[in-house]
């Protein structure tokens, strides 16, 4: 499969410190990944290798299926960024900073008011910058971000310090640029706001990735689930299936006719029965735990 980001064993070093350990990350071109992790578990570092404003201090990395050591400037010719906060001249209006923009990258004029409707500023066009709210700020850049119709967009936290409402805009305008075909990273520390609108996700801990897969496989984890208290777990999990934890056996969720089946027939074979719960898993605490196994 071809992959519109791929990284090999990608690994940063700060004298002893590992703040990115052996990587590979996966991206297919069209769709939104969420990159997931706490903060200070290596998520800028990794974003700033793939844009080339670091260099790793091993492995590989590879944009449109070219090498980003060899190709960088034609690599990032393609790509689009806002990492942290976005930069513009205050005393100038939306439409004029993006034409000092366009003026550098060589673009049509038409892209401006292309841009900005895109991220719905064209009613303020013509407004100073100083008086944007956040929200507004972190739309503008990612219009700047755009400007040059990449084919990959990287976004470094853009939902930070936004409010409630400045949150859903961001989140709909990004649903809206993955609809064009564009290939979208976004990297965050908050699951719930991943989850609603990565199709694939990547979780990174103290400098690993610990997991990556489709945002639909990790829901399937959340799913509810049986888990008993026995007196002897390993024959019980012969017996009835399941998989065992700790000291508890978990066993998909089921109708209660067959858990009382199952009990039955566990009791049958004299094994006692302390205890029988129902566990609904979110994903937050998916995350969360995957995060703890990680320490």
């Amino acid at each position: 499969m071809t992959y519109i980001v791929k990284t090999t064993n990608l690994t940063k070093q700060f004298d002893k410190h590992t703040a990115v350990s052996s990587v590979d990350l996966k991206i297919k071109e069209g769709e939104i990944y969420g990159f997931l992790g706490p903060n200070g578990a290596g998520k800028s570092t990794t974003i700033r290798m793939l844009l080339g404003l670091m260099k790793p201090t091993a492995g590989d990395i590879r944009i449109f299926n070219q090498d980003l050591k060899k190709h960088r400037k034609d690599i990032l010719k393609q790509v689009g960024s806002l990492v942290e906060n976005p930069s513009y001249y205050p005393h100038l209006t939306a439409k004029e900073n993006l034409e000092v923009l366009r003026k550098v990258l060589k673009v049509p004029e038409k892209r401006i008011s292309d841009v900005l409707e895109m991220v719905r500023l064209s009613h303020v066009a013509d407004k100073k910058v100083k008086g944007f709210s956040l929200g507004m700020k972190q739309r503008l850049g990612i219009a700047q971000a755009l400007l040059h119709e990449p084919k990959l967009l990287v976004l470094d936290e853009p939902t930070n310090g936004l409010d409630p409402e400045g949150i859903i805009e961001m989140r709909s305008l990004i649903k809206d640029l993955a609809k064009d075909g564009t290939t979208i990273v976004i990297s965050s520390h908050l699951l719930s706001e991943i989850d609603q609108i990565a199709t694939t996700i990547g979780v990174i801990a103290k400098g690993k990735l610990i997991y990556q897969d489709d945002i639909q496989t990790m829901r399937t984890l959340a799913k509810r689930r049986l888990r008993m208290r026995v007196s002897d777990t390993q024959q019980a999990q012969q017996i009835i299936g399941g998989k065992i934890e700790g000291k508890w056996l978990y066993c998909e969720s089921r109708a209660d006719e067959e858990v009382a089946d199952a009990i039955q027939i566990l009791t049958e074979q004299h094994i006692a029965i302390y205890r029988v719960e129902e566990e609904q898993r979110s994903l937050e605490a998916i995350f969360l735990r995957m995060i703890e196994e990680a320490s």
